[in-house]
């Protein structure tokens, strides 16, 4: 039991640390992220071109290059269509809203029209992420706030 006490301190305390660091380094983390990812597919690359796995090699290496080279571009398409799409959907609840004379969907109306110019055309994704370093945040204290409140029976 106590084993498993442990493991649940050090899942809560992991979210922590994961959600300080989404929060300080943003967007910056797919950066982090991309630069592993792409190296540690090279490694596997190499390591199957050394074992003579020549397609499995040059496939990896090849994943590898264009995580590294290649994947805040895709980033960069993904979130302009998504917050495009977002935007077009806020300005058609917006109408609705304004039909309805609800005061409650012309607000989410708005957020929607906002996150998605946000998404498509600032920075928006450093808001992602300092959103879900603090859900993990809270998520990690509760955690360790149960596990410490809990006694070893």
């Amino acid at each position: 039991m106590a084993e498993k006490k442990n493991s649940n301190l050090i899942t809560a305390l992991l979210y922590i640390v994961v959600g300080i660091l989404l929060c300080v380094f943003r967007s910056g983390m797919l950066d982090i992220l991309f630069t592993v990812a792409g190296i540690v597919f090279i490694v596997f690359g190499v390591l199957d071109l050394l074992k003579k796995n020549f397609v499995s090699g040059a496939i990896s290496a090849g994943i590898g290059l264009v995580i590294l080279l290649g994947a805040w571009l895709f980033v960069k398409v993904v979130l302009i269509v998504f917050g495009v799409l977002i935007a077009i959907k806020g300005v058609f609840a917006l109408i609705d809203a304004l039909k309805k004379k609800s005061i409650i969907d012309l607000l989410f109306a708005a957020l929607s029209i906002v996150a998605g110019v946000l998404l498509a055309f600032g920075n928006g994704l450093d808001w992602v992420f300092i959103i879900g370093g603090i859900l993990l945040i809270v998520n990690g204290a509760m955690e360790l706030i149960g596990q410490l409140g809990k006694s070893d029976k």
